[in-house]
């Protein structure tokens, strides 16, 4: 019975697809027509979209079930517009999509909040360094305006001692020459990872605590910076960049993605197989337990959980 219902599946996975992701497509093309989306420069929708969708048959949920099944339609369409709309690639992990319940949400990997403070935030560069216990350390605060200072850093590699390590700080690098510093104590670094579905558990931090501290670090070093980026760089460099930068205050980025589910057409006549065996049910919504995005940078099943702040 397997043999024979795994060939329509995988039809229907198709069609779902094709009319899922046309639709999605036509919507952008719409809103960017009416002057309500303005995209990043260089950045193709249509590349964005068709790969995300490859990633999306993969993503499933606590229970193993996949996230189209699971998932609203709308919701997976939001999920969509919302990765077009800040410009992001989940195929280049910038960031993955998770299950909560029966929603597919966006979720931004410290990569993704690199290349937004790149692209907006005037971020030239930003680097993460672990600290170890035998390390020479020091930095200061500036009081009047709280920024933190490296004042000194000596490691040596006898020092790079994985169950040793303090702590992790990131230094951004602007565009003008100037810097900041974000610091961590691993006490820090843990109850983030705390918020994470993997609690800190996954093969990943235990194997590679350094990287993973530097990506925690680096994460909230840009929390803000990507957060308070403007929509300059999504301007043309001439004369009318006021009025357009008023037109799209008022109308940018506002509305919803939402339009009728994709029917998946099925011929019985043709085919007596049973197409509810198939596991395609795109106008069904079904209840799911919540799964939560691993710091490695993809998408993990695990318990419910608080949404990490960085």
């Amino acid at each position: 019975m397997s043999t024979e219902i795994a060939p329509q599946q995988q039809q229907a996975v198709k069609k779902f697809a094709e009319g899922t992701v046309d639709s999605i497509l036509k919507r952008v093309a719409d809103f960017q027509s009416a002057g309500e989306l303005v995209l990043p420069p260089n950045y193709i929708p249509e590349n964005a979209v068709r790969s995300a969708w490859l990633i999306l048959q993969q993503t499933v949920d606590l229970n193993k079930k996949p996230a189209l099944e699971v998932c609203t339609m709308e919701s997976i369409a939001n999920a969509f517009l919302e990765m077009v709309t800040q410009g992001l690639s989940v195929i280049k992990k910038q960031c993955y999509f998770v299950v909560y319940g029966n929603k597919l949400e966006l979720e931004e990997s410290y990569i993704g909040k690199i290349a937004i403070s790149k692209r907006n935030a005037n971020v030239k560069e930003v680097n993460a360094v672990t600290v170890y216990k035998q390390d020479t350390f020091v930095y200061s605060v500036d009081h009047t305006t709280g920024r933190k200072h490296i004042e000194k850093h000596e490691q040596s590699l006898a020092n790079v001692i994985p169950e040793e390590i303090v702590g992790a700080y990131a230094i951004v690098i602007y565009n003008d020459g100037s810097t900041d510093s974000e610091i961590m104590s691993l006490g820090q670094i843990h109850k983030a990872w705390a918020q994470g579905g993997s609690r800190g558990a996954s093969p990943a931090h235990k194997n590679f605590p350094d990287q993973m501290c530097e990506k925690t670090v680096i994460g909230r070093a840009l929390k803000i910076e990507s957060g308070a980026s403007d929509d300059s760089s999504l301007l043309p460099n001439d004369p009318q960049s006021a009025n357009v930068s008023n037109i799209i205050e008022q109308n940018a980025n506002k509305k919803e993605l939402v339009f009728e589910e994709a029917q998946v057409v099925v011929d019985k006549a043709a085919d007596p197989v049973d197409y509810r065996k198939s596991g395609i049910q795109p106008n069904e919504n079904f209840d799911s337990a919540q799964q939560t995005p691993d710091l490695n940078g993809g998408p993990a099943s695990t318990p419910p959980k608080s949404r990490a702040p960085f």
